[in-house]
């Protein structure tokens, strides 16, 4: 039986802990190819600042000139993950994270407003799916914050 793969296991909620976490790392250790892998290639995403769904190509093209510069540094510390097995190739994760951007001012340059991005009680769900390779790829992902992330909680009508 030469050339024939062996079926993959099916996915177990580790796996996808373990997915999630090299995930992030990767992210921090800004690897633009390995973030790329992360993904299949008809992901889409509803990014922390996207106003519509978004062909996951675009957004990591976005991901990669925003926060893999040079000086940018990156952050993420992941909460408890939720994961729920949707069959042997497929799963939903659901957590919580701090994530958080920062752009070193480069030097020589006067007081410049660098942009930053800080959001305290992200929201992220990522559905992962198993590919012929039998690697996981992330097939949608969804990030989003409270509208008070102070608090975690959405601000009351009317507060100041």
């Amino acid at each position: 039986m030469s050339g024939a793969q062996a079926p993959a296991r099916p996915i177990s909620k580790m796996d996808v802990e373990i997915a999630i976490r090299n995930y992030w790392i990767v992210l921090m250790s800004k690897q633009a190819e390995q973030h790329r892998e992360c993904f299949a290639d008809n992901a889409f995403i509803f990014a922390s600042t996207s106003r519509r769904l978004e062909p996951g190509q675009l957004v990591l093209l976005r991901r990669e000139r925003e926060y893999m510069a040079e000086a940018t540094s990156i952050n993420v510390n992941v909460g408890r993950v939720e994961v729920e097995l949707l069959g042997e190739d497929a799963a939903v994760a659901a957590y919580t994270m701090r994530f958080d951007v920062e752009q070193k001012s480069p030097a020589g340059t006067a007081s410049k407003r660098i942009p930053e991005e800080h959001i305290t009680s992200a929201r992220v769900t990522h559905v992962f799916t198993r590919m012929p390779d039998g690697g996981l790829r992330i097939i949608h992902e969804h990030i989003s914050s409270p509208d008070d992330p102070r608090e975690g909680y959405p601000r009351a009508a009317g507060a100041q």
